[in-house]
């Protein structure tokens, strides 16, 4: 099984396909767009654009922007102003790790089965939130 063993691994240019199902407003929302992963002071530079579909609503842009850092065994994902997000260990076909942001918990799975194509599974509980998002990711 071929498995990203390094940051370096996930460099280049990524399409991208999001589902989230979310329980509190009963609707799933659908995104497509790319996320492009390069070189950058300290690691790679996560710069995502989407468009993303709302029932209901017109197509709208969005974008994300982190900080992926090599941590030996790991990546280290950051938000884009330095704070500590997650990590993701390297090595290993399925990943988790879980971010706590009060009153929000975020649990992350990763899966690296089919890599080089791999997803990421978010379940996202609080007070006015209940989302499971997934993202597939296939290097273009």
């Amino acid at each position: 099984m071929n498995l990203p063993t390094s940051l370096a691994d996930f460099e280049g240019h990524w399409a991208l396909t999001r589902t989230i199902r979310d329980a509190r407003a009963g609707q799933v929302v659908q995104a497509e767009g790319v996320a492009h992963l390069h070189r950058g002071a300290d690691g790679l530079i996560y710069e995502e654009e989407v468009t993303l579909r709302i029932p209901g609503q017109p197509e709208m842009k969005g974008t994300r922007r982190y900080q992926w850092r090599d941590g030996a065994d790991h990546v280290a994902v950051h938000f884009d102003d330095g704070r500590y997000f997650h990590a993701l260990r390297l090595g290993a076909p399925r990943v988790s790790d879980h971010h706590d942001c009060p009153p929000d918990s975020y649990d992350a799975v990763y899966d690296f089965t089919a890599w080089p194509r791999w997803s990421v599974r978010w379940n996202v509980a609080g007070p006015r939130k209940s989302y499971e998002m997934d993202t597939e990711y296939m290097l273009r």
